[in-house]
């Protein structure tokens, strides 16, 4: 916890966004069709109703249809379809910087 204080704290004051800070990532969504996700580590899985990427110790598991990864470059992955749901789980093992 103190870790996760120290890099918000460090964050604010030097004016650097979250996401460019270890386990630092950022979520823009448009409607319900267009979510972009900065600080993606990686696309664990991608399918038609459920795509799941790993954000440092967190996995972001995106729900819908017709999901698509349209983009992956520099730590951000473009996520394009009816998207109905998005969730959290604890992705310590999964990936570890």
């Amino acid at each position: 916890r103190h870790k996760k204080e120290l890099l918000a704290g460090l964050s604010r004051r030097l004016d650097i966004p979250r996401e460019a800070l270890p386990f630092g990532f950022g979520l823009s969504l448009s409607g319900r069709e267009v979510l972009q996700v900065r600080g993606c580590r990686r696309i664990l899985t991608c399918g038609k109703e459920r795509i799941s990427l790993a954000l440092g110790k967190v996995v972001l598991c995106i729900s819908g249809s017709g999901l698509i990864c349209t983009a992956f470059e520099e730590q951000s992955v473009t996520v394009e379809g009816r998207i109905t749901a998005l969730c959290f789980e604890d992705g310590e093992g999964i990936y570890a910087d």
